[in-house]
């Protein structure tokens, strides 16, 4: 029996709770040694209350008379007894009684509930709070009739404080913690609630629970993620010895000046950063602000100067390419290349840091800085100068475009200071060994185009047609795709986008690659593509180049009568109602009469003119016309000849200079009037297009006559002068001699990965036969025998997997085509040598694998891996990635490492 007055919430949950087992009572009568003082009329949502305060019988039998209107509930509290009251009276009253204020008794009736757990009874406030919380629709019934704290918390926190977890842990406690409104509840809710949650919370998250509480009840704003987030750094096991102040401080700031232990700090960061990785995609905002307030902190504390120890910190972030660059010119000084392992490990701590998804063209910047490292590194024992034009050719097709690929790349910098003036320094120290080859290039050229262009192992422009294209065409359909002023280096780079996209490039029959082409001289438009459309040496504009293609000889002896080749320039490309492609374009393509259908493009060119402060990346979407031509051609079976008629320079600090006869000259190339220059060579031969057949042109990318421009052509650099031909096809029919290309990036483009495909050996499949027993008395299980790599034995947990029964049913549900177990051996093995993730060249590269095919296999080893759709094995598209998270395969597959 309560002392005090009722409340209007203990009179509501009382009649709520008589309700749920007589919900037509109407007249409630309640026992209170405390007199009803408030109003006599009451409201609560759509629920109206007569409340009467009745000292005697008289006043009971005048309360009952009254009219109740509508729905009101009457209720008549009194401190009389029971056998105070006269039958008349106790008939009309619910239950025939007189019920009494009791909170546990109400909430046992309102959770229908027999017992309560002792863990709530010991908190009275509990029970009123519960009377205070009652949901519209009621409490759900307690299981098996006991009301445990298992139950009420949880509806206890989301009511009061907002906190949603039915079993909370340091992931939901920090997510609730980023609500201000609700952080800002807590701090105002009662001694006694906030004392009881604190208690509740550290059973069931552990006690970082408590400290990040109090954190929260000290502060006013919602700073436990990003605190969390700067503790990540502050009690790094890196950090000890090193922050000592700097935790202190810390401590003092935002932990009341008490010293947690490091381990539970530790705990606190790692699911602060499990809460910001959840936000990076649902709340894009309130992320950048976390992150931010973050760094914040560590600046209060003076911890910024290791926020690189955070994988989170966007200041770490930039320190990480700080130590790249740092790094990168500590090797660049020494200038030699035993000593790589800081360097690469520093690209790994990149790499691993959330930002690096948002960064992903730095970080581009970075690998193809560590590639040229590579490249340098492998110089003492590479091959000496080539021994003719056509070695020279190949060289520059083979390795010379990646080189420029990587080490123009690098023109843009990085925002990070040490880490541009780093890649400046390796983009010079590149550039004098490239111009040394350009030197020796343009030198065998010269010889070259003096003794009268012979040889079968390059391919002047001028038959590039006749060569590639007509005997294609004398098999099926093509489309030449012209892209002017491509060099090998963009080249490269496309193709590496357009070959993970349905097209599989193709070699001429007997060769492994295709011949690299040769540009006219000098290596501009008007000569060099030109010449190729029309199939000899010429100078020309478009009108020429398109009637010299219709007419071209061997693509009208492949062409049906009536049908010849038809070309399309840029102002034919796109039209009004397509702003895309054609439809005339679309209709040749998709003709079946038409056997040769070409076009030119001229990005690259345009590019050239002006962009120089864009960084420029090469792929199928970057060329806006080129998605719908591999489109249409895709649908038409058409195969695909994508080549250039010259290539480029771009200007990297390039020399203007003049000369007399402007009018006898180019941007990079003049007449041969006066005596070639230290950077300069005159070349002379029929492949010389201008009068007199002979001209001075730089082997240098240094020198530029015109005005200054984003890139250049016309000069005698390999960049220049060698023309990259690509033939496509987007089916498995290849034209007959010809074959699909290996995979031909150099071996220092691709990170080193950690085993061959020679070494692995085949993996022995278990006889249920024959088991192998361990030598012990008891034999419990048959032991997997464990396949080894020249001789090491690989991980235990492959050979552990591939004896999994889980794994046997996988394979079994996998379908048809399911790999065989030791590409599954080499796939892991090669994944988790290398961190858990390679790129897909790389991975190719181990397997042996066609790239383009490379999709296909790790699709069907995903249906195999991905156990109930987690992502043990995934492709990361973006970044062309493959990653495996052996943690989860090890837990999918009931593996012990």
């Amino acid at each position: 029996m309560t002392m005090t007055a009722p409340s209007f919430s203990q009179i509501k949950a009382q009649v709520a709770a008589i309700r749920q087992k007589a919900p037509q009572a109407k007249v409630i009568g309640i026992h209170s040694s405390g007199r009803w003082t408030g109003e006599s009329i009451a409201r609560d949502g759509d629920q109206d209350y007569a409340i009467h305060q009745c000292d005697s019988p008289l006043s009971f039998r005048i309360a009952l008379r009254q009219p109740a209107e509508g729905q009101m509930t009457k209720v008549l509290i009194t401190n009389l007894d029971e056998h105070d009251l006269g039958d008349d009276i106790l008939l009309r009253l619910a239950k025939r009684r007189l019920f009494q204020i009791d909170p546990w008794q109400i909430v046992r009736a309102l959770f229908d509930a027999h017992a309560v757990d002792p863990r709530l009874t010991k908190h009275a406030w509990i029970a009123e709070s519960l009377l205070e919380l009652i949901p519209g629709n009621g409490y759900p019934a307690a299981r098996g009739g006991f009301l445990d704290a298992e139950t009420v918390w949880p509806l206890l926190l989301e009511q009061s404080i907002g906190l949603q977890a039915e079993s909370p842990d340091l992931t939901s406690l920090l997510k609730w913690s980023l609500d201000a409104d609700a952080t800002k509840q807590f701090r105002h809710c009662p001694d006694a609630f906030r004392h009881g949650a604190g208690e509740w919370l550290m059973e069931k998250a552990g006690p970082v629970a408590g400290i990040l509480l109090q954190c929260v009840e000290r502060l006013d704003r919602p700073d436990a993620v990003p605190i969390g987030l700067a503790a990540g750094v502050v009690y790094h096991s890196a950090a000890i010895g090193k922050l000592e102040k700097a935790t202190g401080k810390l401590e003092e700031r935002f932990l009341g000046g008490k010293s947690p232990e490091a381990d539970h700090m530790q705990r606190w960061s790692a699911a602060a950063t499990d809460v910001l990785r959840a936000l990076r995609h649902t709340e894009s905002k309130n992320y950048r602000k976390t992150v931010q307030r973050a760094d914040e902190i560590l600046r209060e504390v003076q911890a910024d100067p290791m926020a690189y120890l955070s994988d989170t910190s966007q200041l770490g972030f930039d320190q990480r390419l700080e130590r790249v660059g740092k790094q990168l010119s500590d090797v660049l000084e020494r200038g030699t290349w035993d000593s790589l392992g800081g360097l690469f490990e520093a690209r790994d701590q990149l790499g691993r840091h959330d930002q690096s998804n948002q960064e992903k063209r730095r970080l581009e910047r970075v690998d193809m800085a560590l590639r040229l490292v590579r490249w340098l590194e492998s110089q003492p024992g590479h091959a000496g100068e080539p021994e003719s034009f056509a070695d020279a050719a190949s060289r520059q097709l083979q390795e010379g475009g990646f080189l420029d690929w990587a080490r123009l790349s690098l023109r843009s910098g990085d925002p990070v200071r040490h880490l541009s003036e780093a890649y400046s320094r390796l983009f010079e120290l590149v550039r004098q060994i490239r111009e040394q080859q350009s030197q020796g290039f343009a030198k065998l050229l010269t010889d070259w185009t003096a003794a009268g262009s012979q040889g079968n192992d390059v391919i002047p422009v001028e038959r590039a047609l006749e060569q590639i294209v007509a005997p294609l065409a004398a098999e099926g359909l093509v489309l030449v795709i012209v892209v002017d002023g491509m060099s090998v280096a963009v080249c490269r780079e496309l193709l590496t986008d357009v070959t993970r996209h349905e097209w599989i490039a193709i070699s001429e029959p007997g060769r492994t690659f295709n011949r690299p082409g040769v540009a006219a001289i000098p290596s501009v438009t008007e000569f060099s593509r030109t010449s190729l459309l029309c199939g000899k040496l010429r100078q020309g504009h478009q009108a020429d180049e398109k009637a010299g293609f219709a007419e071209h000889p061997t693509l009208v002896e492949r062409s049906r009568s009536g049908s010849p080749p038809v070309l399309f320039h840029k102002a034919g490309l796109q039209e009004q109602d397509d702003s895309v492609l054609a439809a005339e374009v679309r209709k040749e393509i998709a003709s079946t009469h038409r056997r040769v259908v070409g076009v030119v493009v001229n990005a690259v060119d345009d590019h050239l003119l002006k962009g120089e402060q864009i960084d420029t990346r090469w792929s199928r979407d970057e060329i806006k016309v080129l998605p719908a031509l591999l489109h249409e051609a895709r649908i038409a079976r058409r195969l695909v000849v994508l080549l250039s008629d010259h290539g480029h320079v771009l200007d990297c600090q390039a020399v203007g200079r003049s000369f007399k006869d402007e009018l006898a000259g180019g941007e990079r190339w003049r007449s041969s009037e006066g005596a070639a220059g230290e950077d300069e060579l005159q070349v002379e031969g029929s492949r010389v297009m201008v009068a007199g057949r002979q001209l001075i042109a730089p082997w240098s990318e240094r020198v530029r006559y015109g005005i200054k421009k984003n890139g250049y052509h016309g000069g005698l650099t390999p960049q220049e002068m060698i023309v990259p031909i690509a033939v496509l096809s987007s089916t498995d029919d290849f034209p007959k001699g010809w074959s699909e290309q290996p995979i031909d990036t150099p071996a220092w483009w691709d990170e080193p990965s950690p085993i061959s495909v020679e070494a692995v050996k085949p993996v022995p499949k278990l006889k249920s036969s024959k088991p192998q027993t361990s030598g012990t008395l008891f034999d419990l299980e048959e032991k997997a025998p464990t396949p080894v790599v020249e001789g090491v034995k690989l991980p235990k947990w492959v050979s552990s997997l591939l004896a999994s029964p889980i794994f046997e049913d996988q394979k079994r549900l996998g379908g048809r085509g399911v790999p065989a177990d030791e590409v599954f051996t080499k796939l892991l093995v090669a994944l988790d040598g290398r961190g858990g993730k390679l790129t897909s060249v790389a991975l190719a590269r181990t397997l042996e694998f066609p790239a383009v095919r490379l999709p296909g296999l790790l699709a069907k080893a995903e249906r195999i891996l991905n156990v109930d759709g987690y992502d043990v094995l995934r492709r990361d598209d973006a970044s062309d990635t493959i990653e495996l998270n052996r943690d989860l395969l090890l837990k999918q597959f009931d593996l012990v490492e």
